[in-house]
């Protein structure tokens, strides 16, 4: 907990398949969202009151506590050598979906939501455009997802993609899981990942590998960009 999101998407990947036993991109019992498309009751990077930066630790749990529809179900205790504070919510009595997480302990620093597939790219895309960067991560030979970094949003989305060796990032794809950062962790997300610019709506392969176009200047820099 020291280093909390060293990789941003790495974590959120993590967390994203974590699950145990068979992976289910498509879980029915994640977050069930869709103010990504609604812009209700605030518009990205704020959800539900919360923005990264913005909003206090304290009053984010608030929020969360106050909303019959969640609740905190995982707070690990502070290492001794370290401020930063993460809890996690679920919604109903489903599994935890949603991890919020502090740097310092007093302000929201970055949120994760792990989402049921009920909203699809198209409508999202209609609405705030084109996202800067992507990149694919290949989870089973049926699943996959495309991570699309909308950097001025601060913001990174989760598309899922079926059988992404021959698959296709689509308008129709569910989105399902969202990223919300604070400027610390966009900035060192864009310093130690590289990344694949927007390509439009192609294939999933177009967006994997390692024949990146964008490189972050820290990348390789161990002390900048600690990889353990």
């Amino acid at each position: 907990m020291n280093r909390l999101l060293p990789l941003c998407l790495l974590v959120a990947a993590l967390l994203l398949t974590a699950c145990g036993g068979e992976v289910n991109l498509l879980d029915e019992t994640k977050l069930r969202d869709i103010s990504l498309m609604t812009g209700e009751p605030c518009e990205a990077p704020c959800w539900q009151g919360i923005t990264p930066d913005e909003t206090s630790y304290r009053d984010a749990k608030l929020i969360i506590e106050g909303d019959e529809r969640f609740k905190i179900v995982e707070e690990p205790e502070p290492q001794e050598d370290s401020l930063a504070r993460s809890f996690t919510f679920a919604e109903g009595e489903n599994p935890g979906c949603c991890q919020v997480v502090s740097r310092d302990g007093e302000n929201v620093s970055s949120f994760l939501l792990q989402t049921a597939p009920v909203m699809t790219f198209g409508p999202v895309y209609d609405r705030y455009g084109e996202p800067n960067y992507a990149i694919g991560q290949q989870v089973s030979e049926e699943q996959g997802y495309v991570a699309l970094m909308y950097t001025e949003r601060s913001l990174v989305i989760y598309a899922f993609v079926a059988n992404p060796a021959g698959g296709s990032l689509a308008t129709d794809s569910p989105i399902i899981g969202l990223l919300h950062l604070g400027a610390s962790e966009l900035q060192q997300l864009l310093e130690c990942t590289s990344l694949f610019e927007w390509a439009g709506f192609t294939s999933f392969t177009s967006y994997s590998g390692e024949d990146y176009n964008y490189v972050g200047e820290g990348v390789g820099d161990e002390e900048a960009c600690p990889t353990n």
